[in-house]
């Protein structure tokens, strides 16, 4: 003969019969509270009722378990709450709101167990229950939770130092280059100096240093560039002002006009009709400007054209200035890549003036976009939020 099923105890079926009143009265405190608790369970509430229900559900029918399956189910809930607590930190859920979750069952559930199973003659040994389930879910969830985020901060360090890394590496690199440079010339003009002058000697000495001084020029602009990047340029506060912005691009053309002598390069500007006010920092305007046009320069070959125009944008609120080249064009690997710092498309290059171009805009609230195609040239567009 069959075996009868064990009768279910009283207490247990009072329980499930009053699960749906508790999973109300939780629904109802979690979303009586302020930011961001209520915000996550009005955005997830049907989730989060399903998945409250299968919890207490679990939870009750375990009150009354023999001890050897209790046994087993407490080695499986160590398990089960370990990979709850990495979903709730996969799926970015603020630790407020875990934290409050997990205590308000914790009080929900004791509650209601001591209410409901008062004269159960097993009423000690299924509130000693409670205490070991619950006990046992709120540590291995938190410590899923926390060992999840422990790794996600051990993985962004070490694309940190990876990033730190290659800087400094071709930071150094790019310094090294002037400073051999700027040491050989020193010990020629030592020489120089302790013998005999003549005017041919004099010249040459001349020459030294001014390659000299065009290397340490040279350093100073990559180590102001490595600032900017580093968000440590604090020497000079600056701010967005509404400014003019064709006579900051005719101030480009003037300075930029040496850039294309020695490759007789065609360089010129168009304008629309209309004067275009736009929110901007004006020594920034005219750095990214000369950055980009000398950028153009390198890239085509003699005789080649650079055309800088200034047009309204897409919308009434921005006005873009492109800076186009019929040069070499970029390939399309490479696109992506061209704001990391030291990276560079040039053989001289040092990877920093696009990095820094576009940090400058950003500070301005702008953008930059950069259409290339190789054997027909490069066209990069600034936008410019404009002021009505």
């Amino acid at each position: 003969m069959m075996k009868p099923a064990p009768a279910t105890p009283k207490c247990l079926k009072n329980l499930m019969a009053a699960l749906d009143a508790i999973v109300d009265k939780h629904m109802e405190i979690m979303l009586s509270f302020g930011e961001p608790i209520s915000r996550y369970y009005r955005q997830y509430e049907y989730q989060q009722r399903i998945g409250i229900q299968g919890l207490l559900t679990e939870t009750f029918h375990q009150l009354f378990t023999e001890a050897d399956e209790f046994e087993v189910y407490q080695q499986v809930l160590a398990i089960e709450g370990y990979k709850w607590g990495e979903r709730w930190a996969q799926a970015e859920i603020p630790k407020e709101v875990l934290l409050e979750v997990l205590y308000q069952l914790r009080h929900q559930i004791f509650q209601v167990v001591r209410e409901i199973c008062e004269n159960s003659e097993r009423k000690e040994g299924v509130l000693a229950r409670v205490h070991d389930i619950l006990n046992l879910r709120y540590h291995h969830t938190i410590r899923g939770y926390l060992a999840y985020k422990d790794q996600q901060i051990s993985h962004l360090h070490q694309q940190k130092i990876g990033i730190i890394g290659q800087m400094a590496a071709g930071m150094a690199h790019e310094i090294r280059n002037p400073l051999t440079a700027i040491n050989g010339f020193l010990q020629l003009m030592q020489t120089s100096i302790s013998q005999e002058q003549s005017i041919r000697e004099q010249e040459r000495f001349k020459q030294y240093i001014n390659i000299c001084q065009h290397e340490v020029q040279a350093l100073e602009q990559l180590v102001s560039s490595f600032l900017i990047l580093a968000r440590k340029n604090e020497t000079v506060e600056m701010q967005n002002k509404r400014v003019e912005l064709r006579p900051l691009l005719e101030r480009v053309h003037e300075l930029a006009k040496h850039y294309v002598v020695e490759k007789d390069v065609q360089l010129s500007f168009h304008y629309d009709h209309e004067e275009y006010q736009v929110w901007a920092i004006p020594s920034y305007v005219e750095q990214i400007g000369l950055n980009l046009i000398k950028n153009a320069v390198d890239a085509v070959q003699t005789s080649g054209e650079v055309r800088v125009s200034m047009q309204r944008g897409g919308t009434e609120t921005q006005v873009v200035v492109s800076v186009e080249d019929n040069g070499c064009g970029i390939p399309e690997q490479r696109l992506r890549h061209l704001f990391e710092p030291f990276y560079t498309t040039k053989e001289k290059g040092t990877g920093m003036g696009l990095s820094v171009c576009k940090q400058l805009i950003e500070e301005m609230g702008g953008s930059i976009v950069v259409e290339s195609k190789v054997g027909v040239g490069t066209r990069v567009d600034i936008h410019f939020l404009q002021k009505l």
